[in-house]
């Protein structure tokens, strides 16, 4: 690939990528990479060792270059109540009219 590397690209080239592909993304040396794996000294990413082969996970390039993946939006739920830790309540809730599934129960706090 010539040019920069895309989120898209990075991430379309599957779970794992090889480290001829990790040093054609990072513009530097595969001896480089492979002689730092070696060493213990690589720690940018996990590394995969699948009997000789080394492989790299994809996520963890593209957490390292791009931030972590962006969490879709929160949509709230219907059913958004105050809980106490201890005791559940059975009535209806007037929001929604749901009823908590473990109905009138008292429960003991930790470490109590």
């Amino acid at each position: 690939m010539t040019g920069a590397w895309t989120r898209e690209a990075v991430e379309a080239q599957g779970p794992t990528t090889a480290v001829p592909v990790l040093a054609e993304i990072l513009g530097v040396d595969k001896d480089t990479i492979y002689d730092a794996i070696r060493r213990n000294e690589w720690t940018m990413t996990r590394v995969l060792r699948l009997g000789r082969r080394i492989k790299i996970p994809t996520v963890d390039i593209v957490a390292y270059l791009f931030g972590p993946a962006e969490a879709p939006p929160v949509v709230p739920s219907q059913c958004q109540h105050d809980e106490s830790p201890q005791v559940t309540v059975h009535q209806p809730q007037s929001q929604c009219g749901c009823t908590p599934a473990a109905s009138g129960v008292v429960h003991q706090l930790r470490g109590a």
